[in-house]
């Protein structure tokens, strides 16, 4: 698998920012009429509150009951509109999402955020045209919005049309030229139009401005990663290191750049590192078991993908790795066979054709997995063609 940096990886993090942005804003203040008296007001200010804690804590049941406590109490109450809508998010309920932020634009159709929620959804399904049209619609009434910008160039970074996307970053560094999110949007779509140099470029000068930045320097080192610049990354994660010597997450990188590099007594040392500063952690030993399948050492690890399930049992990296050992394993006796293909070497196509299925077995655990599902559909698909060939060859051969 063996890349734990891609772009993709940006991409994902920026639509979940556009889509739920921040949490529901703490502000207990009412836009539009509050209410027909104090109390009304007062009690749905409180079930708002109570919302707000209850989304913070992913409990979107129990947000949305509030959210809905209070715009019952206050019919116009725009923030409790806006956070129900995003506590349906939260629960990728689109439809009652989406008509929330219709009403809130009934409510109050000269306040953005209501075009800004709309534009994020339509963005996550795909649907540019209807989400391009909010986002537009949003700035005729609020131009300097950077989030309604922002949203506008992850569209137009999608859709190919980078000079578009270039220019509404631009925009919206414009209005707030120290967001980091934004700038790392633009080192992204250089990359996207392949022209790493100039993404690259782009970051150097951001680390001069603000050297000591761990996000600029994080970013940095992904970026030279995906470009296989594998020595400039290790620069940059040993500045990190320095500055965080206990952060175990910097030493998994490491180590896995060291592992690309097929440098693996060095990737050892790191993943063993992570290990030691995080016990009750499995990515290290994930990572550990990783190492050994690309030595070879199929019995290290498995026994490092026991050791990290013990830990964290539900982890599809597990089954992924599992998958990886017993397809390597399996296409070895398939050249085993490959080479010798006579009825005294039918244990060869046995054993293969057993690896071949406890593979498969793996892999359609993980096969729908938004990290792992690629590359498991394309192994069941290399395993069954093995199978099929060592099925015919059995026939033939081992009767």
């Amino acid at each position: 698998m063996k890349r734990l940096f891609k772009l993709d990886c940006f991409i994902i993090i920026l639509t979940g920012i556009l889509i739920l942005g921040c949490a529901p804003s703490q502000t207990t203040k009412q836009t539009g009429t509050p209410g027909t008296g104090t109390d009304n007001q007062l009690e749905a200010e409180k079930h708002y509150s109570f919302g707000l804690e209850y989304y913070k804590q992913r409990n979107f049941d129990e947000a949305i009951k509030n959210f809905k406590k209070a715009i019952e109490l206050c019919s116009k109450y725009y923030e409790a509109h806006i956070s129900l809508a995003k506590a349906y998010l939260g629960k990728r309920d689109i439809v009652a999402a989406e008509s929330t932020y219709y009403m809130a634009k009934k409510i109050e159709p000269f306040n953005a955020r209501a075009f800004e929620g709309l534009g994020a959804l339509y963005s996550d399904l795909r649907r540019y045209g209807e989400a391009i049209s909010e986002y537009e619609s949003g700035l005729m009434i609020d131009s300097t919005n950077v989030n309604l910008l922002n949203g506008l160039g992850y569209i137009y970074t999608k859709t190919k049309e980078y000079n578009k996307a270039l220019s509404n970053y631009a925009k919206s560094l414009k209005y707030e030229p120290e967001n980091l999110t934004t700038m790392f949007a633009v080192a992204s779509v250089y990359i996207e139009m392949n022209e790493p140099n100039k993404a690259i470029d782009f970051l150097k000068e951001l680390k001069k401005r603000k050297p000591n930045n761990t996000d600029v320097r994080i970013k940095l080192a992904e970026t030279f990663v995906d470009l296989k610049r594998y020595n400039e990354a290790i620069e940059e994660y040993n500045w990190l290191i320095t500055k965080e010597p206990d952060n175990y997450n910097y030493h998994l990188q490491l180590g896995a750049v060291y592992q690309w590099q097929k440098k693996y007594t060095s990737a050892e040392k790191e993943f063993e590192t992570a290990r030691a500063l995080a016990p009750d952690n499995a990515a290290p030993l994930f990572r550990l078991a990783d190492l050994n399948i690309s030595q070879g050492k199929y019995g290290a690890a498995e026994n490092y993908v026991k050791k990290a399930q013990e830990i964290n049992p539900t982890d599809p990296y597990g089954e992924y790795l599992l998958g990886d050992i017993s397809l390597r394993r399996g296409y070895a006796f398939v050249k085993k066979w490959e080479k010798n293909k006579k009825k005294n070497n039918c244990s060869s196509l046995k054993t293969a054709l057993s690896y071949l299925r406890t593979a498969i077995s793996f892999f359609n655990r993980v096969k729908s997995d938004a990290t792992f599902g690629s590359y498991a559909r394309e192994s069941i698909n290399s395993c069954n063609n093995w199978i099929k060939g060592l099925e015919e060859d059995r026939w033939f051969y081992c009767k």
